[in-house]
């Protein structure tokens, strides 16, 4: 570890993360992988603040898709297997709906939701997209609560 600490950080662009060489493998990953880190060790090293923890990473990098439209961020939910994502505009609220979440389709319910980093990545896109402060908060979840969907409210932020 000690090493690690006077490696200069250099961030990582979205573009690099993306390219994937693995002629074995290939591209597609476990969701329990994600699931693990998303739901344990996030929980674990941060408690109670790992919500607010994967919400804001998941703004940050919503923010930084360089997406122009919301058609590509739905496109690349499907694409990159996150959900099917419907959304739907009323004046300042978006009503977003992600039928089988990643991070929870198939779980049994846990008592609150649980898809943060999801409520941040469509917070971050709506608002980059449309160059808006915005606020997602979760209203339904599949693996949290029991709900049929995986819910949203991103309101604007005026």
């Amino acid at each position: 570890m000690e090493n690690l600490t006077k490696t200069p950080f250099i961030p990582i662009d979205v573009s690099n993360a993306l390219r994937i060489d693995r002629p074995k493998h290939g591209g597609d990953v476990s969701i329990a992988v994600f699931r693990l880190l998303r739901l344990v060790v996030l929980e674990d090293l941060f408690g109670p603040a790992a919500a607010a923890q994967a919400y804001l990473a998941g703004k940050k990098l919503g923010a930084r898709l360089g997406l122009h439209d919301i058609e590509q961020f739905v496109a690349l939910c499907q694409q990159l297997k996150i959900g099917d994502v419907s959304i739907e505009t009323h004046d300042d609220l978006f009503k977003v709906d992600v039928h089988e979440c990643v991070t929870c389709a198939g779980m049994s319910p846990v008592g609150r939701p649980i898809c943060s980093f999801e409520g941040g990545l469509v917070a971050g896109a709506i608002g980059s997209i449309y160059g808006l402060k915005v606020q997602a908060r979760e209203i339904t979840c599949i693996g949290g609560l029991g709900d049929r969907t995986c819910g949203f409210e991103v309101r604007v932020q005026r």
